[in-house]
């Protein structure tokens, strides 16, 4: 059954919610998907409904600090919604963030919105979980307040693996670091893009491979590091396998930054249309060749790699 989704607290129906999660969830990677987990459980024992409690924007871009530069999100807040979908909360609460709700005292976050509103019986969060007006509040301002108002607090240590500590902000490094692998196996999935079909310089098609080239949809979603990638595309008449290409295209001496994406069995216009690309596995760094002819022979060793590749991942 699809989650309940309300965007904005006045939405919300006024029923005892059950066990809540809050965070950002930027990437809904593992470490997320524990806390998700574990919510879930707490939810089932009580016979309560799963709540995840999320924020849009990114309370991050919100309040950036002058001349540094923005965050660059693992999600979108459409993402977001499905993977969350797709774990099986019951229901999604997206509070706008804005400068005003950043003002918001921990206390009256807990008081007023979680307990209140939200009706929470039982609260999950994570080891490094703040929350409220500058991070103010912890994890003993939730037992504090817990005992008072009568719910039960459950804080999960860090997830580990490879004695990493799973993160969104290492996972964004591994990303811009060319480390897709380390990346999607911290996601738990593979890392995605959605961008518009927009015009390029056609030359793919001349040179027999034609390309669809994107303008991401969010202008802070990170983009990986340049280089080419085996990737699966969904386009609105169904998804496709292919290779795409980050970089500035230095065989024609480009300079501009482009997306650009082939897609085998695609051969029809798609200007304007959305296409949303899961990054299977990095093939190689972009390099300049020599001439077209050179290039069309590493394009061909890279269709046959990428066609390894995706019967591999299904």
């Amino acid at each position: 059954m699809p989650a309940e989704v309300f965007f904005g607290l006045e939405k919300v129906k006024s029923d005892s919610a059950g066990v809540i999660t809050v965070g950002s969830f930027d990437g809904l990677h593992l470490g997320h998907r524990a806390i998700l987990a574990e919510t879930k459980r707490e939810a089932q024992n009580r016979n309560r409904l799963t709540v995840a409690v999320t924020f849009e924007p990114h309370p991050q871009l919100v309040l950036k600090k002058s001349g540094l530069p923005a965050l660059q999100i693992l999600t979108t807040n459409a993402e977001k919604l499905v993977l969350l979908n797709d774990i099986g909360v019951d229901r999604i609460v997206v509070i706008p963030f804005t400068p005003e709700f950043a003002q918001t005292s921990s206390e009256i976050f807990v008081r007023e919105i979680l307990h209140r509103r939200l009706g929470m019986q039982a609260i999950v969060i994570g080891h490094d979980h703040g929350f409220g007006k500058n991070r103010e509040g912890d994890v003993a301002t939730l037992m504090r307040l817990g005992q008072e108002l009568n719910f039960s607090v459950h804080e999960l240590p860090p997830l580990e693996i490879d004695g990493n500590v799973i993160s969104s902000t290492r996972i964004r490094q591994a990303l811009l670091q060319a480390e897709l692998e380390k990346a999607n196996k911290w996601l738990g999935h593979h890392y995605q893009l959605s961008g518009k079909v927009v015009r390029g310089a056609e030359r793919g098609r001349l040179i027999g491979f034609p390309t669809l080239n994107l303008e991401p949809l969010d202008p802070h979603k990170l983009v990986p590091a340049n280089g080419v990638y085996a990737v699966r595309a969904r386009m609105k008449d169904g998804e496709f396998g292919g290779m795409m290409n980050l970089g500035t295209r230095p065989t024609f001496d480009g300079h501009t930054r482009a997306l650009e994406v082939h897609l085998f069995d695609f051969a029809r216009p798609a200007y304007d249309e959305i296409c949303e690309v899961k990054f299977l596995a990095r093939l190689r760094e972009e390099k300049k060749f020599e001439g077209i002819a050179a290039l069309q022979e590493q394009l061909q060793r890279d269709r046959v790699a990428s066609l390894q590749i995706l019967s591999v991942m299904k």
